[in-house]
């Protein structure tokens, strides 16, 4: 029995994470950055960026739109597996709200964050399609020359709104470090004849979860030294991502219902995931005492029988 869920949103994960690829060789091939001609809003430049943005708007917006249903979708199986680690809430509630907790927020936040940058880009390539961004100064003051102060004041616009939404990922990716960091600590502490979760594949989580605090300290550190960081960033999330995350929720989506609840319709009752182990239940048999001939005041015999 394989979690459908898993597999879709590792799924999801790698179609999203394969297009941002292309998208950035696909940039890569056509113009090379120049940060000090981006810093000084040089138009030619900022209208070659452009026009770049506007051939690839469609494998953005497939790009993002796929990663927000993969962190969607990624929450709920980690919810059941946490609820279902904490024994129906009742071993380290705590550790297993927070699991779930860091699951949905970050979840929420990608939701947010891909729904803020799939409207402002949107938004953005109508502007540079359709309104007026070279001839912003009266004639007296540019004498009828092309001034193309609406290409930096588009470029400034789309600069703050992208910083919003860096902040928004860096703790989507805290929120998935503390949430397989818990995976560990609760898979690791349970008893051997009650854990159901391979140990190698909290370790795995560990793993990842070791590279996500390293790619939120490179989303600060881009402050500092933005090329060189964005590069390095973009390594270790394609390999997290494109790699590690999906193998992970495969390996959960085949473990799933070894931890998760056993629900019997016709009886309408629930077994705490598939035993390990199993036992013969003793039966009771009752049987008269020889010495009394079966009268009234016989003792019943206790037998055990498989």
């Amino acid at each position: 029995m394989v979690d459908c869920i898993c597999l879709m949103s590792a799924f999801f994960f790698l179609l999203s994470n394969i297009l941002g690829t292309v998208l950035v060789a696909k940039n890569a091939n056509h113009l090379t950055f120049n940060l000090q001609k981006w810093v000084d809003l040089e138009p030619s430049y900022l209208i070659d960026q452009w026009n770049q943005r506007s051939s690839s708007s469609a494998l953005f917006q497939a790009s993002s739109i796929f990663n927000a249903f993969a962190w969607f979708l990624f929450a709920i199986p980690v919810t059941q597996v946490a609820w279902a680690l904490s024994r129906g809430g009742k071993r380290r509630v705590g550790v297993h709200m927070a699991i779930a907790g860091f699951a949905l927020g970050g979840a929420l936040a990608e939701l947010i964050a891909r729904l803020l940058i799939f409207g402002s880009f949107g938004a953005a390539m109508f502007v540079h399609k359709r309104f007026n961004k070279e001839h912003w100064l009266p004639d007296s003051i540019s004498n009828g020359a092309e001034d193309l102060m609406g290409w930096k004041a588009l470029e400034i616009v789309f600069i703050i709104t992208e910083g919003i939404v860096v902040w928004i990922d860096a703790f989507e990716w805290i929120s998935l470090f503390f949430v397989l960091i818990l995976l560990y600590f609760s898979v690791g502490t349970q008893m051997d004849d009650q854990r159901k979760l391979d140990m190698w594949w909290a370790r795995l989580g560990l793993f990842i979860g070791f590279l996500t605090f390293v790619d939120f300290a490179i989303d600060v550190l881009r402050l500092e030294d933005w090329k060189t960081f964005t590069q390095i960033a973009i390594a270790i999330s394609f390999f997290n991502t494109v790699l590690l995350l999906p193998i992970w929720l495969i390996w959960l989506g085949f473990s799933m219902h070894t931890v998760l609840p056993q629900y019997n319709e016709e009886i309408d009752a629930w077994s705490p995931g598939i035993q390990t182990t199993t036992t013969a239940n003793p039966t009771m048999t009752t049987t008269a005492d020889p010495t009394t001939n079966g009268a009234s005041g016989t003792l019943p015999r206790v037998e055990n029988t498989a």
